[in-house]
């Protein structure tokens, strides 16, 4: 496993030199869904349940993390980014390392009826 990490390592600093965007490895996407299927998403809001994962996916040079939210977000924009932002996995974390710095982890949630609610990039 530590051999192919280092091996998409070793590609993607070669991709960088092209400018062509980096492609998301296979090892981020397994690692930045097993974190949110291990470190589950508890109520963020005192009147509804746990959020429900929908999984991660390659966009583009971005890993796309979707959730269902149980209940209304706050109206404050500032009030949801940081409930947002404290989804995010923490610098420590070692996506940071095996993610490129052209990738970007997003994170977006949706409401029951599949209505976009808001994002924020970790």
């Amino acid at each position: 496993m530590k051999r192919e990490i280092l091996s998409g390592i070793a590609a993607v600093a070669l991709l960088s030199g092209c400018g062509q965007p980096e492609p998301i490895s296979y090892e981020s996407l397994v690692w930045v869904n097993n974190y949110y299927v291990e470190h589950p998403v508890a109520s963020l809001s005192a009147s509804a349940g746990g959020w429900l994962f929908r999984g991660a996916r390659e966009i583009g040079p971005d890993i796309k993390v979707g959730f269902l939210v149980p209940g209304p977000m706050n109206r404050d924009p500032a009030k949801r980014q940081a409930v947002l932002n404290s989804i995010c996995p923490a610098k420590s974390e070692t996506i940071w390392q095996v993610l490129s710095s052209n990738n970007k982890l997003v994170i977006n949630v949706w409401t029951k009826d599949n209505k976009f609610k808001d994002s924020v990039v970790c």
